[in-house]
This record gives C-alpha cells, structure tokens and sequence, in this order.
C-alpha cells in the first residue's frame, strides 16, 4: 500500500487568542487573505500556509481558521480535513466560550492528536500563566489532548517558537500517514478564478491520488471535469495524493459549477444522498434531551446541510449518551460509511454534538424501527456488508462502481474481496459486469418456478411456454432481466426446468388433455390424416369442427408445442408424419430425376402451390434442395459432383 508522508495542520481557539498571528511566525505567510479580514484584523473565512518541517518528505499544510462564534461553520469546514490540531489559548485571557466549542469540533470529527499553544505568553505574569495551564489541563482532561503539550509562545517576543516547531515535528512523525491507493476524494473548501488559468478549487486530499489530465466527479452535481493542472505548496505537480493540501484548475468548469461543501472524487466512487443512518453522540453539555424529527445542522465534510433526526432506538437522546439515528437531509451529501460529522443546533447555533455514518445511502426508515438492523450493520465485517449490499440490491445487482459507492474502497482491494466471497455468498454475471447476492437469484428462480407451475395448471395441454411470458411475469423490469437470466441457468443446471431455444418448461410437466379441449384435438387430429398436405386453416378446420376458433387456434398452438402439428407457413399445418412422407418423396424424385418443377411437385403430392412452394422453401432453408431457375435440385448431390 502506498503511504503519503503529508501532514495537515489545524488551528482552533477563541476569537482573538493570536492563532492567524501564530500561523504568520511560524510561516512567513499570513493567512487572512481577504480585505475585510485586513480591515476588521479578525479571521472570517478559512486561511492556509505551509510550514517547512524536519523529517517531512514535503512542507507540512496549517489550515487556519476563524474563532469568532458567528463563523463556527467556516471553522469546521476548515478542520475537516486536519490530521493535528494547534490549539491556541491566550495566556492573559485562558479558557472561553470558543476554545470550549472548538475542542467539541475537533473531538466529533476524530482528531487524534495535537499540540495545545498557550499564546500571548508575553502579556501574563508567573501566576496568570499557571492559572491559565490549570485551566486547560482541566478542559482536555478525558479527550485526544489529555496528553498533549503545552507550549507558551509570544509572537512578539519569539519566545517557545522553535520548541513549539520541534513538537510539531514529533507529531507529524507519530501522525498515521494517509494511503494513496484507490478513491480520489477531496471536499472543497475554496473556489476561486485566475485570468489566464480559470477556475480552481483547493481542499485537503482525504484519500486516493489524482494526476493531470485525469477525469473526476464533482458531487453532488455529478458533473465530470478534467484535471488541466495541479498545485502543491504553491508550486505546479503533476500527481496530487492523500495528506496534500492542494490547488486543482479543472479544465471548462465555471466558478459557479461547484462550491465550498462539493465533493471531488473518482467518478462512480460515491453517490449523493439525502439519508444517512448515524450513530448520534449528544453533547454532555447540553441542557435537555433531543427530541424525535429534531431540526439540526449537519456538518460533514465542508458542508453544512439541514436535517431532521429521526431516532430509531427510542423517541429522545440524553445528553452524553449515544443512538442510533436516521439523519434525513434537506440537501444531498457525499458521505461513505465511517465519515464523521458535527452537529449543531439550529438557533441559536451552538454545537451540540456529533457521529458516525453507518450507512450513506440507507431505505427510508420509521421512528423506533429499524434499529436493530442498523446496529448489526454497525459491527459487519466488510464482505457481510458487501453481501447485505447485494441482498438489498435484489434483482438489480450491483456492478463494482455501485459497490465502492457502499464500502469505499480502492478497486483492486474490493474486486479481490468479491473473487473471495464463496459462491454460496454471491454470483458475478460473465455477461456483463453485475454481481447479485445469491438471495436474490435464487428469489428469481423461485419466482420463475411459481409462474411456470401457474402457466401449466391454467394450459395443461400445452407442452412449452414462452421464454417471454415468463420474463414478463417474474421480470418485467429492464434492470432485472439479468438475474433473471441468472436463474433461468441456474434452474437448467439444477435439471428443474427443461430449455428449447424460446420456451420453457418445468422438467416434470407433461401435457394433458381433457374436456371439451381433448374433443377438439381428437377431432384435428382426424381431419388432418384425412387432409395430408392440404390439411385446412385453423378457421376453416374451426369452421368444420363446428367450434369457436378461438378455441381452435389454442388446441392447435398446444398440439404445435408437443409437435403434434408443424407449422409450414403461417396458419398452414400438417401433421409431422406427412411432412416426412412429402420431404421423402420430394427427395426421391430428385435422386432419380435430377431436377423437379413446381408442377411436378404438384403432380406427385397432389397439392396445390399454397402448400407446395412453403414445403420446398423449408428444403431450400435446410440445405437440402437448391432452386435453379424454375427448378430444384439436390444441394447435396451437388456439392458431391
């Protein structure tokens, strides 16, 4: 597996406690970049900068964000994809209200590890920075920064800049590196044009690899773009990978294509969606339960989306406790199972807490219900979720693309797992790329079994069924015409039913007559031996039999299923046994004589053209006669000359 040896960086901390004035020290570069940051010297948007770092590979990214309590949605588009967190208190002013909401972001979206700055070092006094420590100390206690440093810094002075580079460095060695194989995804968190180049859009690479002139997906817009160019640390690459912060210049995309929350991604790797069943963790520092279809915000990814909770263990969720959740949403996500995401509150907006997507594209479930089925989910190794992916599927199957959507995972690895699934577990059509759960077709073939004993106990008499019939009955949709022809096979091989090119039946149906149908067929049967060739219409043979030919044609369609009667051309039959008699003589004549003409054919069977000319045009089609002009001659004799 290929490992990517890029670190991403996050500030947090409340508003005015140095963190953009820390990022400038250690990087040279400010990231307040827009005018009205300038302006009010307050971060509003999401700031970036890199940072040379010992042992990396590559510069290491920050991804500063804002601290004021009106942009907390601009701050956890921007720790989203952070893999360390800086996390800044001032040492004059200690603990406040956005260093406690920001750490409650950086815990819900998984940060596993971080160094904590106490900044401003320079403006408190022995006592006011030991107050502040013990703040700190008691507000990490129990979370991924229990065990963090804490390093005073004084952007004035310069003070604990160089051991706070040096903890850095030491995180980023400990950080678990990204793997590069398999799905590209990046989630947008800036879009912007530049005159000559057009448009681009930055984020951090959460997985895969990308390069120039590749093709990849914007969701949920589904659009497709092509990768004219690639930035990393300020400099044009040509591959991009996970653990990168990176700039993109698709090619023919307008700004207004795609916007911060979008999702890049392999096309046909994951799939928008308006539910997500959740594991749903409540803030312990809410004051009262969530109630049942409660209107929240939902941030995944850089996106913020409304959603109504709908609990499926029970009707409320205490504070500190967990549930199981289907999270119905008023915008489409990109999620993938495993994706983390915050909550918060609607108004006033404040976080409330947050969870894991156990399933991204879930059936629409009921309140109290379902639980159980989400919480088996929850512990599915990953083939028993590929197969609960297949069952669900049904007769439609899954081809690979619809499977990585479920699981997510680089091709190579999901295509080697589905060859491991026994065959008990599932079945790939050779046809084209689908694979069904074994549930599913062999639901078909039930199904297919159920229609034909139905056919046969309404036509007892007749001895095949349309091929047709039967899809039209256990799959009349398009998409499910391969499994069906799935289990078709698969019920041939088993020896329940017998195939003859069209039709079908069940192995151990033979046809039956009684009634009023028997009489009929009796009476036909009569008629045609008295005929021979020139055995009549079916409305002429209703006609004498002094029956309704509807009741004719369906006794003669019957006896042409059992082969009682051969179809010469359309509404002319005859009986097996004269139509050999007739090929005999025909080719006897032709042994002995070398040629015949149509009149002579007449002459010597005693029918008239009607019958004569489809008899010799069957020879003809089955290679055993030749016309000539007005002639037939044997086409074997022939090609024995």
């Amino acid at each position: 597996m290929n490992i990517a040896r890029h670190v991403v960086f996050g500030t947090a901390g409340h508003v005015d406690h140095g963190k953009s004035t820390l990022v400038t020290v250690l990087t040279g570069t400010d990231p307040d970049r827009l005018a009205e940051e300038k302006a009010r010297e307050m971060t509003i948007d999401i700031g970036f900068a890199f940072l040379p770092l010992k042992g990396l590979e590559n510069e290491a990214a920050i991804v500063d964000v804002p601290g004021h309590e009106m942009f907390v949605r601009n701050m956890v588009a921007g720790a989203s994809g952070i893999d360390a967190a800086i996390f800044v208190v001032a040492a004059d002013e200690g603990v406040m209200p956005q260093t406690i909401e920001h750490l409650d972001v950086l815990k819900y979206l998984g940060v596993p590890t971080g160094v904590i700055a106490l900044t401003k070092s320079d403006r408190a006094d022995a006592q006011r920075l030991a107050r502040s420590r013990d703040e700190i100390t008691k507000l990490v206690k129990g979370t991924f920064l229990e065990k963090a440093s804490i390093v005073s810094v004084s952007a004035v002075t310069g003070s604990g800049l160089e051991e706070l580079r040096a903890e850095l460095s030491r995180l980023s060695d400990a950080i678990r590196a990204r793997p590069t194989d398999g799905i590209f995804r990046l989630n947008i968190d800036r879009v912007f044009t530049l005159k000559g180049v057009g448009t681009v859009v930055t984020g951090t690479v959460r997985s895969g690899r990308l390069s120039v002139g590749e093709t990849v997906a914007c969701l949920p817009r589904k659009s497709l773009f092509r990768v004219r160019g690639l930035h990393f640390n300020n400099a044009p690459v040509t591959t991009i990978m996970a653990g990168q912060r990176a700039a993109l210049n698709l090619a023919d995309a307008a700004k207004d294509d795609m916007q911060r929350g979008d999702a890049l991604a392999t096309p046909g790797a994951l799939e928008p969606s308006l539910m997500i069943d959740v594991r749903l963790t409540l803030s312990g520092k809410c004051r009262q339960p969530m109630k049942q279809r409660t209107r929240v915000r939902i941030h995944h990814g850089t996106q913020e989306v409304m959603a109504r909770v709908v609990f499926l263990e029970a009707d409320t969720l205490s504070p500190g406790e967990s549930g199981l959740a289907q999270l119905r949403l008023e915008a489409p996500i990109v999620p993938s199972a495993g994706d983390l995401f915050v909550v918060r509150s609607y108004s006033p907006m404040f976080v409330i807490g947050g969870g894991n997507i156990v399933d991204p594209h879930p059936p629409k479930r009921r309140k109290a219900s379902g639980g159980e089925d989400v919480a088996e989910r929850e512990s599915l190794p990953i083939e028993e979720l590929l197969i609960e992916a297949l069952d669900r599927a049904g007769a439609r199957g899954m081809n690979l693309a619809d499977i990585r959507i479920v699981c997510a995972l680089p091709e190579e690895q999901l295509q080697e797992i589905m060859r491991e699934l026994s065959d008990s577990a599932r079945i790939q059509s050779g046809r084209r790329d689908l694979w069904f759960s074994t549930g599913a077709v062999s639901a078909m073939a039930e199904a297919a079994l159920s229609s034909l004993a139905s056919f046969h106990r309404k036509e007892p008499a007749r001895a095949w069924i349309a091929l047709n019939n039967v899809i039209s009955a256990v799959a009349p949709l398009p998409e499910h015409r391969e499994c069906q022809r799935l289990a078709i096979e698969s019920l041939k091989e088993k020896a329940a039913i017998e195939l003859r090119a069209d039709k079908l039946r069940l192995a151990n149906h033979k046809p039956a007559w009684s009634g009023r149908d028997a009489t009929i067929r009796s009476a036909i049967l009569e008629e045609f031996k008295r005929c021979g060739l020139g055995a009549p219409s079916p409305s002429a043979t209703a006609e004498k039999l002094g029956c309704a030919e509807k009741d004719c044609r369906r006794v003669m369609d019957a006896m042409l299923d059992s082969e009682e009667l051969v179809a010469l051309d359309r509404d002319i039959f005859v009986l097996p046994d004269v139509l050999a008699r007739s090929k005999m003589l025909v080719v006897e004549h032709l042994e002995k004589n070398g040629r015949m003409t149509v009149g002579q054919c007449r002459d010597m069977l005693g029918a008239s053209r009607k019958y004569l000319l489809p008899l010799l045009e069957g020879l003809d089609r089955e290679g055993v006669t030749a016309r000539e002009g007005d002639f037939r001659t044997l086409r074997r004799k022939k090609s024995a000359e």
